[in-house]
């Protein structure tokens, strides 16, 4: 695959939205599954890294929008911050893919799954403590709220997102980001 186009990544935009539904009920049914795991992160990074950040603040905007409005999660008083907060993650994600160009794919992504968790969670506890919550808003409910509460889920998404974005190149769903790579890899797999 040599592009992909704007057909292609509305398809996937939308998909990943769809995800942002499902995910979220399936893991609610494990207790505590919905907290532990962030199942609408890992869609809106997938998103971003996939098909950049205009689609991935599309998604992250629009996943936990959905997803409210068909299931009632995230509560409506909650939407609003997670509608800001995936979309930062797609949009820093979608940033970072964009314009990084370390020639290995591995680090590429790292670094844009780690820098958009870390931006996303960072702008989103400012807005928190400056406007959501009105100045009650601490350093332990940030840091236990966004790192402590939810590594699992952070966890997951750094081992599962990689993995699935080498896949996908790898079935020739996605374009190949470093030909000369891959074409070697291939060459000693062969």
């Amino acid at each position: 695959m040599k592009k992909l186009t704007v057909l292609n990544k509305s398809i996937i935009t939308a998909l990943c939205v769809a995800l942002c539904v499902v995910l979220p009920m399936a893991l609610h049914a494990i207790p505590k599954g919905g907290v532990l795991f962030s199942p609408m992160h890992l869609p809106v990074l997938l998103c971003g890294l996939v098909c950049g950040a205009p689609s991935g603040l599309i998604c992250g905007i629009l996943g936990p929008f959905v997803s409210s409005m068909l299931t009632g999660m995230p509560a409506f008083g909650y939407m609003p911050i997670m509608m800001i907060e995936l979309g930062l993650y797609g949009l820093i994600s979608g940033l970072v893919m964009q314009s990084l160009r370390s020639g290995r794919l591995v680090v590429d992504l790292y670094a844009a799954l780690i820098i958009a968790m870390l931006g996303g969670r960072m702008i989103t506890g400012i807005l928190r403590a400056l406007i959501f919550a009105g100045g009650s808003y601490s350093w332990s409910a940030w840091a236990t709220g966004y790192f402590v509460s939810c590594l699992p889920g952070i966890i997951l998404q750094l081992i599962l997102l990689p993995t699935i974005y080498v896949a996908l190149e790898r079935a020739h769903l996605l374009p190949v980001r470093y030909a000369a790579v891959s074409a070697t890899a291939e060459a000693e797999a062969a």
